[in-house]
């Protein structure tokens, strides 16, 4: 395939193949793009006069592509560094070896499109949806004058260090460049193929990974947090001094890896006391004002499926606990630390929750239905409400029906077919939140803030 102006080329065997490469480089301004854009909108939409916006090798730095549709566009080698593309859908569109450096693609549909080779260091691809999409290693090549192949960028050898957090990677092909170093906090990579990628210190706290084939990877010191790992095939994967507290995993999902030098759970066999005895010096703490007993450590171990009905755990240390199932139905966990916890189908039902800080926290399918979680008035120098917080938390299928949740702190979370009828979040935040398929119905919003909310799977 060929056009005036682009040369074709025949790359070695391992390089992804380009079809053609611009002589120079062209060179856009916004009024030039806004010009290109509106003519591939009318392409997509069959209007004569429509035109393929085609920005192969050229330089678009610094412009606005947020909310455009450029679905099916050709960005191939593109220079595109700290542009932004909010809210854009780029599905199916070939962004091989392009220069996405610094770029923000918050909530951009990039399903199914060809990023191999993209260099993604420093991107903000926060909520983006990249189903099926492809980023595994590429390079452009390029003869020079004597016929040799030259490289026209690392690709993704300067990939990594971007922000994937909430991202839909559904199915997509990941290289062991492109998540290097990369914070994945609550992405969902089902069926994604990582086999070999380098997740080495990455956050990876309330990653859906079932279903992913991680054979060889390394995921040594990262953080996993909330993890869903069951149903991930994890042979030979490198999972030294990685993180694995309050993480998803059954008795068959390290048989094929070794997990000696892991951190995992602790069992409450390992505590000082019974579950039942720390439970009675916590609340002989509470009364006492600290004078007596001790508070409540149960962080990094394993609570599932517990009882802890009507209990006094105000203040109780619950991070990185293991809670799957565990019941708290009517306790008083107000102020409790329960950050960066799993929580799944777990039960709050009439749960005090004042205060309680639930931020980076798994709560799939968790009961909260009339819990009690006003903001806890904080009384100092002057009187100051410390609001419930889940700050980043997935509350994915929760039941928050009728529970009281003023001033609460939503923001970054995931309620995606969350039931909130009849509850009272008057003043809550939830700036950038995932409300898809969320049930409000009766919900009382009055002065809520609900900046960059998506609502839908079309928000993009």
């Amino acid at each position: 395939m060929s056009h005036a102006g682009f040369t074709k080329m025949n790359p070695p065997a391992g390089t992804a193949s380009m079809n053609w490469i611009a002589e120079e480089l062209k060179k856009l301004d916004q009024p030039k793009l806004d010009q290109l854009s509106s003519l591939h909108n009318r392409f997509l939409r069959g209007i004569s006069g429509g035109k393929r916006l085609n920005l192969a090798l050229a330089e678009a730095i610094h412009l606005d592509f947020s909310s455009r549709n450029l679905a099916d566009a050709e960005l191939r080698g593109a220079h595109l560094a700290e542009s932004t593309f909010v809210g854009a859908s780029l599905k199916r569109a070939s962004l091989f070896g392009a220069d996405l450096r610094q770029c923000d693609m918050r909530q951009c549909d990039l399903s199914h499109a060809d990023l191999r080779g993209a260099i993604l260091r420093g991107t903000n691809l926060e909520r983006a949806m990249l189903q099926k999409a492809d980023a595994r290693r590429g390079h452009l090549m390029q003869r020079d004058g004597g016929g040799e192949l030259f490289r026209l960028n690392n690709g993704a050898e300067e990939g990594g260090a971007a922000s994937m957090s909430g991202a839909n990677l559904t199915g997509a092909r990941l290289s062991g460049d492109t998540v290097r170093a990369t914070d994945l906090t609550n992405a969902i990579l089902r069926d994604a193929h990582l086999a070999g990628a380098d997740l080495s210190g990455c956050v990876l706290r309330g990653v859906q990974f079932e279903g992913a084939d991680l054979t060889g990877a390394n995921l040594s010191g990262s953080i996993l947090h909330g993890a869903i790992l069951r149903g991930a095939n994890l042979t030979n994967v490198n999972l030294d001094h990685a993180d694995l507290n309050a993480a998803i995993f059954d008795e068959t999902t390290f048989r094929n890896c070794d997990i000696s030098r892991a951190i995992l759970p602790r069992s409450v066999d390992e505590m000082d006391l019974p579950v039942v005895d720390i439970v009675k010096r916590h609340l002989s703490w509470i009364l006492s004002v600290g004078r007596e007993g001790k508070r409540a450590n149960f962080a990094g171990f394993d609570l599932s499926h517990r009882e802890f009905q009507q209990y006094e755990l105000s203040a109780g240390e619950f991070s990185r606990a293991l809670m799957v199932g565990t019941n708290f139905e009517r306790a008083n966990l107000s102020m409790a630390q329960l950050d960066c916890a799993n929580c799944m189908d777990a039960e709050f039902n009439r749960a005090r929750l004042r205060g309680t800080n639930f931020s980076n926290s798994v709560l799939n399918r968790a009961n909260l239905h009339s819990a009690d979680g006003q903001a806890m008035v904080i009384i100092g120098v002057r009187e100051f409400p410390w609001p419930t917080n889940f700050t980043n938390a997935v509350l994915d299928g929760a039941c928050l029906a009728q529970a009281i949740f003023p001033h609460a702190n939503f923001s970054y979370a995931s309620l995606r077919h969350a039931d909130l009828r009849g509850a009272d979040l008057t003043h809550a935040n939830f700036l950038n939140a995932d409300l898809t398929g969320a049930d409000m119905k009766g919900a009382n919003t009055r002065n809520a803030r609900f900046e960059g909310v998506k609502r839908s799977n079309e928000d993009g």
